[in-house]
């Protein structure tokens, strides 16, 4: 049940993207393409609709209403199949390929379909490089198989050379990311697990500024959710959860600073850091705290009737109650 949980879980928070809250770190206006580094960041949580107050850059952050391009990167939690050597992105299918919703690990639609055709503001094109199993490089935490595209091999090789033929400007393009789960997930356990995700934060910052460097503007960074509360790390124990769970918070630790000290460095960009992990914390402690995940009874156990798929993306067996 836990999963399926997860998964409303997510399209909760492609509406809380959209609409509710984020965190921000704010930065002046600049008119230049690069900055020095600048020590004066401020980072809160506030309202969507605030994303648009004078007190967020003006020059590239057009606010939610004026995004028309998204570019995605992540993991399975993220992934729809795109291929970009397929049909791009189209009022047809405005994520391109494959047809809606995609391949995703959620049997129907997940955070980036709902974000783009749900909770859009104007008409959102995406395009989504995430692929399942991913890591942030390969070489630092090993995912499942080694034919897995890390977030390094998404920028670099998929991303970065063909930046310049999809179609998106700085000032209409939300650059998303949510990337973490495989590298905790892999790598907590590990005697020398500080050093492999001080290793891992270096690369992803400067993933990030690689982006930075194509014209990306506007980032969204999305945390990693209590996934040391799922089935697979509960049955190795109470201690397994707990540290997993330290791992976490140091990860999502890690990712805020990653954010701050990227909109420190360029004062014309703006970054949000979505709070994914508070999010499927409320849902697993109160089902019933939205109304999509109410039916939901068991957040601690995994249903098998779900393991190969259902025949609709909304279908609910009552036996997994």
């Amino acid at each position: 049940m836990l999963r399926s949980s997860l998964v409303a879980a997510l399209a909760l928070a492609s509406s809380a993207i959209a609409g509710k809250t984020v965190t921000v770190t704010k930065t002046k206006e600049a008119d230049h393409y690069k900055t020095e580094w600048h020590t004066h960041t401020h980072t809160a949580t506030v309202s969507a609709a605030c994303l648009t107050s004078s007190s967020t850059p003006k020059k590239y952050w057009p606010g939610w209403s004026g995004i028309g391009h998204m570019v995605v990167f992540g993991d399975s939690y993220t992934t729809t199949g795109f291929n970009d050597t397929g049909a791009q992105p189209s009022e047809a299918n405005p994520l391109g390929n494959p047809a809606y919703p995609g391949y995703t690990a959620t049997n129907g639609p997940n955070w980036v379909d709902f974000l783009t055709t749900t909770y859009n503001k104007t008409f959102l094109e995406t395009i989504n490089l995430a692929y399942g199993g991913a890591t942030v490089d390969s070489a630092l935490v090993t995912p499942y198989l080694p034919t897995v595209l890390s977030l390094k091999e998404q920028i670099q090789t998929e991303y970065v050379p063909a930046a310049t033929f999809f179609d998106w400007q700085a000032n209409d393009t939300l650059f998303a990311t949510f990337i973490g789960i495989n590298d905790v997930g892999n790598a907590y356990s590990e005697a020398n697990s500080s050093l492999i995700f001080s290793l891992v934060f270096e690369e992803y910052a400067s993933l990030i500024d690689e982006l930075y460097q194509t014209g990306a503007r506007n980032f969204l960074f999305l945390n990693v959710p209590p996934v040391n509360r799922a089935p697979l790390t509960v049955a190795n124990g109470a201690a397994a959860e707990a540290l997993e769970a330290t791992a976490i918070a140091a990860y999502n630790a890690n990712l805020t600073r990653l954010a701050a000290n990227l909109s420190s460095t360029y004062s014309d960009a703006t970054t949000f850091v979505f709070d994914t992990n508070a999010a499927f914390t409320q849902v697993l402690d109160d089902p019933c705290s939205h109304p999509e995940t109410c039916p939901y009874k068991n957040t601690t156990n995994y249903c098998g009737s779900y393991e190969n798929g259902t025949p609709s993306w909304y279908t609910f067996y009552q036996n997994c109650r």
